[in-house]
Order: structure tokens, then sequence, then C-alpha cells
């Protein structure tokens, strides 16, 4: 670990006590000045940034019902996220099991093992057939994928299989990139080194692999060299040293060493979690926790200037994103209020830092998921808490399709985003990351508000305020959860219920300010009207 991250961290954590002990003693108040902008469009947010990803395998449970009909739950829930952008969804397949897996082309079932809650995914034995990408092809139509293809294996053709086979279904015009392996940087995977796979990674083998299996794949496919079409990197998250996030495959090495040599990087992407382990104890300290936030997000910051700096703009995503890499789920660390306030507070400071896309990863085992597509080991289908920071992301960035975020520094634990089009102040998000929790705060500890003293943009008389919120505070899980007063449930197949709570506010401006309160574990958007 740096030194600088190393300080930042320990900082982060000095000011989470702080605010925990100062929370028990009052309201406060805070002014918050909206500053101007410099209308830039290289930094307009694209309509696509919230992103999906699925584990190789539990694509087929979030694709399909049990019974093979189309899982109208999942495609709800995902078409209520982009009809709010106007985006389309850009859904990665992959992960460290599809870079390991095999491409049978005279196998019936679309993946196997069958991918469960109570199963970890297989390295080393997936398999996928040809209906896994017909699956793909009739799934989530107005989208479109970035198909992993092995690079794990030195095998070049295993991933000239698996793309000719993507193609060959799904359709050119539907596939947004080829990603050539998973997590390089992590290669060889516990007992599955040379010679049947490859060895170590480092700046130079990485860009000889990278460039020959795009080159390769290029061929086959009958794509002209400078189409760019291909992702590159897709480097692990390091929690414990997050530094390793950009040093391990250099960004700057690997393009001055001949990365896109070709003209064939689309985008370049990195993986996120924001810790590896915890649970429910661990809430406050762990994701909710805007300085930690923070400072592991800054560590991407050269990353992104090397590649604001260059002539040919290429986008910088972080293509596999969850809270924690707990190695079984614990849903009351990460499928919580608290959680769905990381995800909301993550995706802003990122967007404001210049990430273009995120890929919220979903494998059926895990604990971060958005939601469960059907019964599984145990568990009913079900929409988890994280889903809720979403809607309440994409309301938040809007469909105008040339928004600006930016960080306005406003409390230790308390974070606040404007967002503009074409440099115009439209909205404003406060996220209060105090924990308060009615089932796990001390005994009659009160859940304050954080009061925000907004100063509007010159003929704003009236704000609208929307919440994403709980009475149970942080802890709460999704069935007491609601954003704007509504839900989303298995109940209504994904599709939104409106007032379920009725906790909207129209506030008039006075003077050119108004006063909003954000409660402690809560986040609102006030909307400029």
């Amino acid at each position: 670990m740096t030194l600088r991250y190393a300080l930042a961290l320990a900082s982060a954590l000095s000011i989470a006590n702080v605010v925990q002990s100062a929370a028990v003693a009052r309201d406060d108040t805070s002014p918050l000045y909206i500053p101007k902008i410099t209308t830039d469009p290289s930094r307009f947010i694209d309509p696509d940034f919230p992103g999906l990803a699925f584990e190789q395998a539990s694509f087929v449970n979030y694709a399909l019902n049990s019974d093979g009909t189309p899982n109208v739950f999942s495609h709800n829930l995902v078409d209520a996220i982009f009809a709010r952008t106007g985006g389309k969804p850009l859904i990665r397949l992959g992960g460290t099991s599809g870079d390991y897996a095999k491409y049978l082309a005279n196998q019936t079932e679309p993946a196997l093992p069958r991918a469960e809650v109570d199963n970890f995914q297989n390295i080393g034995g997936t398999t996928i057939g040809p209906s896994y990408w017909a699956i793909a092809a009739k799934s989530f139509p107005s989208g479109q994928y970035i198909v992993q293809i092995p690079m794990a294996t030195p095998d070049m053709e295993e991933a000239v299989r698996w793309a000719k086979a993507a193609t060959a279904s799904i359709g050119a015009d539907r596939i947004h990139s080829y990603e050539p392996g998973n997590e390089p940087d992590l290669y060889p995977a516990q007992g599955l080194g040379p010679p049947n796979w490859q060895g170590r990674q480092d700046n130079g083998t990485y860009v000889s692999n990278f460039v020959n299996y795009c080159d390769r794949v290029a061929a086959v496919l009958g794509l002209p060299r400078g189409t760019r079409r291909f992702q590159a990197l897709d480097t692990a998250s390091h929690p414990a040293d997050p530094q390793q996030d950009v040093f391990s495959l250099s960004l700057r090495s690997l393009m001055e060493g001949g990365l896109d040599g070709h003209y064939a990087v689309k985008t370049v992407a990195r993986h996120y979690y924001q810790t590896d382990g915890g649970g429910a104890a661990d809430l406050a300290r762990g994701l909710m926790n805007h300085a930690a936030i923070t400072a592991r997000l800054d560590v991407y910051r050269s990353d992104l200037e090397f590649l604001a700096g260059r002539t040919t703009k290429i986008p910088y995503v972080l293509s596999e994103v969850g809270n924690s890499l707990n190695r079984k789920h614990d849903y009351a660390y990460q499928a919580t209020l608290g959680s769905a306030l990381w995800q909301v507070d993550f995706q802003l400071y990122a967007l404001s830092l210049g990430v273009a896309r995120f890929n919220f990863q979903q494998i059926m085992h895990s604990g971060f998921n958005l939601w469960l597509p059907g019964a599984s080991g145990g568990m009913p289908p079900q929409v988890f808490a994280n889903y809720y920071a979403q809607p309440f992301v994409a309301d938040f960035v809007g469909s105008a399709g040339t928004v600006q975020v930016k960080n306005v520094p406003l409390e230790p634990n308390v974070a606040a985003y404007v967002a503009y089009e074409v440099g115009a102040p439209k909205r404003v998000a406060i996220v209060n990351l105090n924990y308060w929790s009615k089932c796990l705060s001390k005994k009659g500890e009160q859940r304050l508000a954080q009061h925000v003293r907004l100063q509007t943009p010159p003929g704003v008389t009236k704000v609208r305020v929307v919440h994403l919120t709980s009475p149970n505070g942080a802890s709460a899980k999704a069935k007491t959860i609601t954003y704007a007063g509504s839900q989303w449930t298995y109940e209504s197949l994904g599709k939104e219920v409106t007032g379920v709570r009725n906790d909207g506010d129209v506030l008039a401006v006075n003077g050119g300010t108004v006063e909003i309160p954000v409660k402690a574990s809560e986040a609102v958007i006030v909307h400029f009207i």
C-alpha cells in the first residue's frame, strides 16, 4: 500500500469515527453554493453509463426462467433504469469462470454447471454451448454485449471459436466490443498454470497477448485493421492495496508498449470493489464512508489524466463493480440501504472524475447483486437494496445527453453533487452517509438530519425533493426501502410500484435559498423547478 493511499485511508477512517461520534449531538446546517463550470462536451455523460455485467453461467438465470421462458422480471428491472437515461444496456458477459471456460459446439445446455445461490462459480470447469449465444440474442433486445473471449488459455483458437459463435448468433451490430481475457494481472488462477494456461503477465507479455488475440479474432470476423472493437485491460480490483489497481498493469506503459498500435482499443477497463470483506458491524466503516470512497477512486486519476491528454479519446470504464469481495454473500453488509447509498456516492464521484461507464456485476452466489432472478438455494426471487441506487443515479443524470457532474465539498460524510446540462445547473444530489439504524444503533439514539442551505440558480422559485430512504435506516433491506416513494418488487415483476410512501416535498425558495433536511442514512435529489 503506497504512503499516499495509506494516509488517505487513515484519514477516512478517522473522519468516519469523528462523524459518527459527533452525530449524536444535534442536527447540523451547512451552506451549499453551486459553482459555475466550463461546458466540456468531452465530459458529457453517456446515457449508457449504468451498465451491467453477468458472470458467464449466471447470465442464463437472469435471462431465462427455469422453464426456459424469458425472465420478464429481469427485463423490466433493466428497462426501468434505462428509461430514465434514454440509453441502452451495455451488458458484459464473462468473469474468471468465462476466461477459463470452453466452448463446446455439441453441448445442448447453455452453460454448465448451472449457477445457483449456494454454489461458487466454476473456474476451470465451466463450459458453454451454442444455445448460450442464442439466449443472449433473444434477451434484452435494446442492449448490446461486451463479449469476453478467453485469453487465459494459450490456445488462441478457443477465443476464435468463442467470438465466431457469439457473433453468428447475436449479430455484429449488437456486440459493443470483444474483451480478451479477465483480470490478466492475476494470471494464472490457482492450480491452472502453464503449460495448459497462461502464466504471469507483465506489461510486455500482456501487450503481446492482447494484440495477437485481437488481430486473430479481427481477421476471422473480417474486421479491418483500425476497427475499434476491443476492450482492453479488465484488470482486477485490489481493495487491500488499491494502487495495484493501476500499477499491476500500467496503462501508460501498455500504451507506450503498443497496446493500441493496431488501433483496436475501443475502451479501457478496470474492475472495482470497495472492500474485500465485511459484516453488519462494518457497514459504517467499510461502505458508508465518503472519504474512503473518494480516496479509493482517486487512485484512477492518473489513468484518466493520461487518457484525457491523448489525441484519440478512449473511454475509461469500471467494467466489473461490486461493493465487497466477500467470498460468501453477507446480505447484512452487502444488501442494505447503507450499501445502496455507497453505490450512489461511488457512481456520482466516479462520474465527476470522468469515468465513462460502470458494469455492475451479477453472480448468483454473491451478496452485492441488484436482484435475484429466480428461486435458488432456498431463496425466493427478489429485488435487493442495491437496485435502488440505479434509478436514483439514472434520474440524477437524466436523459439530456449534455450532462456533467461536479462534486461539491459539503461535510466529511455528507456528499453533494450538481448535475449541469450544457453548463446550467439542473439538479443537486445530497448523500448523507452518517450511520443510523433503527435496529442496530444505540437505544434511544435519534436519527439526526443534515440541513443543507442551498443557494439556487437565478429564477428558481421552487424545488422538488425526492428521497432514497427507509424508516429502518442503514441496515434496512429492500422491503422497507423506497426511492421517490416507489418500490420495485418480484410481485410487480420488476415494474415500478408508485405511491408506496408519500415523502416527496415541494419547497419554496426564499431570497435565493432553500433549506433541505437530509436524514442520516438517506439520499435526496433536489430538482430545480
